[in-house]
């Protein structure tokens, strides 16, 4: 049986850019954005850097095979973040770290609100500030 090392998550800079494209273009069908090809990825990832959007990478052995992007609206304290994991890296609680750290960096940004979709479950969750920390702990 292999083992596969312990994921490694951080927040990335606007270099590691590179990475999460290739990560969204490695997503199935099935777990990109509704509709979503390869142009629509290059835009995707140039909107992300115009909006100021915090990415947050999964790796698995030196590659990126989850990520969260939160994409904050900072006028009103709130923001949407999404998660992605590739298939066959659903089982290494990914989600869950991800989680954590969109919290983080929700705390750090002074955000009250986020809504995490992830797109590998089809699952939409809202965490009101009030409840970032017991989700951490018991998510």
């Amino acid at each position: 049986m292999d083992v596969v090392p312990a994921p490694e998550i951080r927040v990335l800079g606007p270099t590691a850019m590179e990475d999460y494209h290739a990560h969204l273009l490695r997503l199935d069908r099935m777990s990109r954005f509704p509709g979503a090809d390869d142009r629509n990825i290059d835009d995707h990832c140039l909107n992300l850097i115009a909006t100021g959007a915090i990415l947050i990478g999964g790796y698995v052995e030196g590659v990126m095979r989850a990520a969260a992007e939160i994409v904050p609206d900072r006028g009103v304290r709130r923001a949407k973040a999404v998660i992605t994991i590739e298939a066959g890296f659903h089982e290494l609680g990914l989600e869950r770290e991800l989680t954590a750290r969109i919290i983080e960096e929700a705390r750090r940004y002074h955000l009250n609100d986020v809504s995490v979709h992830a797109l590998t479950s089809s699952r939409e969750h809202r965490i009101p500030a009030l409840e970032l920390n017991a989700y951490a702990i018991n998510g």
